[in-house]
């Protein structure tokens, strides 16, 4: 299920890991955060930590994967840990209207 965001939003998230048996576990080095499409969401990785984001929308609507990368090796190798969310960029809520006419103006029966 994809989580959806309106159109000129922005939702800040963040990832945590786990161990085998469910407890809090760490990984190795910073995490690589991707957008699959770079045109409808952005992904702005916080400075001080990486386990922290920001998706932007920045333009049409779709479906849209963000991928988070860690070193799941906490050693001198690296074992990919590679985690998705689908994100559904939607347009975004009403913010005016239009009364307009369905036809022309007709006699009062």
């Amino acid at each position: 299920m994809a989580y959806t965001l309106p159109s000129g939003q922005q939702v800040g998230c963040q990832i945590s890991y786990q161990d085998a048996a469910g407890n809090p576990a760490v990984v190795d080095g910073d995490v690589a955060w991707t957008s699959s499409d770079e045109t409808k969401l952005a992904v702005f990785v916080n400075s001080t930590d990486s386990t922290k984001v920001v998706l932007r929308t920045i333009g049409p609507i779709g479906l849209v994967q963000v991928t988070a990368v860690a070193d799941a090796d906490l050693g001198a190798g690296v074992r990919e840990l590679i985690t998705t969310a689908d994100v559904q960029v939607v347009a975004g809520e009403a913010v005016s209207g239009t009364i307009s006419p369905t036809g022309p103006a007709e006699p009062i029966p």
